[in-house]
C-alpha cells in the first residue's frame, strides 16, 4: 500500500485547466523521476471514465479509472481496470486570488514491486503548457486541412 499526496499551484484560469484536463499532452519532459498524469475523458460527472498514465522514462503504463463522487470543488475516482488491486483519487481545486490550487491524494495498493517504486516516487504533473501545445497543434492540422479541402473544391470548380 502506497500515498502520494502532493499540492500545486498555477496561474491559469479554472476553465481553461478544465478544458487542458480532457487531452493528454503529446510531448512531455519527464526528468528524472516517473510522472503521473491523468485525463478526463467525458465532462466532470459521477460515472465518467478517467485515463490514468505513468510515465517512467521509456516505459509508459496506462490504466481507468471512474469518477465515483463529485461535490463542490472535490472530485474521488476509484480504480476501474489496471494493475492495482486497490487505487483511489481524491482531487481537490481551491480559487485563491489569481492562483489555481489543485490538492491531489493518491491511495493504491496491491501492485508488482518495480511499479510499487515507480509509484512511490512519482509526482503528479499537471503540464499544463504541453496540453495547450497539443490542442493548438490540432487546430492547425484541422485549419490546414479544411483549407486544403476548399482549394480543391475550388480548383475543381473552375476546371472546366
Amino acid at each position: 500500500m502506497g500515498n502520494i499526496i502532493q499540492t500545486s499551484g498555477f496561474s491559469i484560469q479554472d476553465n481553461e485547466a478544465n478544458k487542458l484536463l480532457h487531452v493528454f499532452p503529446l510531448i512531455l519532459n519527464v526528468g528524472d523521476s516517473p510522472a503521473l498524469l491523468f485525463r478526463l475523458d467525458a465532462p466532470l460527472a459521477v460515472g465518467t471514465s478517467v485515463s490514468y498514465r505513468l510515465v517512467a522514462g521509456f516505459r509508459i503504463l496506462n490504466w481507468k479509472g471512474k469518477i465515483t463522487s463529485v461535490q463542490k470543488n472535490d472530485w474521488t475516482a476509484e480504480l476501474q481496470e489496471g494493475p492495482f488491486s486497490f487505487f483511489q483519487v481524491k482531487h481537490s481545486v481551491q480559487k485563491t486570488g489569481d492562483l489555481l490550487e489543485l490538492t491531489d491524494e493518491i491511495y493504491f495498493g496491491g501492485e508488482a514491486p518495480e511499479l510499487a517504486v515507480a509509484m512511490r516516487n512519482a509526482r503528479l504533473l499537471y503540464a499544463f503548457k504541453d496540453r495547450a501545445d497539443l490542442l493548438q497543434a490540432q487546430d492547425s492540422y484541422e485549419s490546414h486541412r479544411k483549407t486544403e479541402s476548399f482549394k480543391a473544391f475550388n480548383a475543381g470548380l473552375s476546371a472546366g
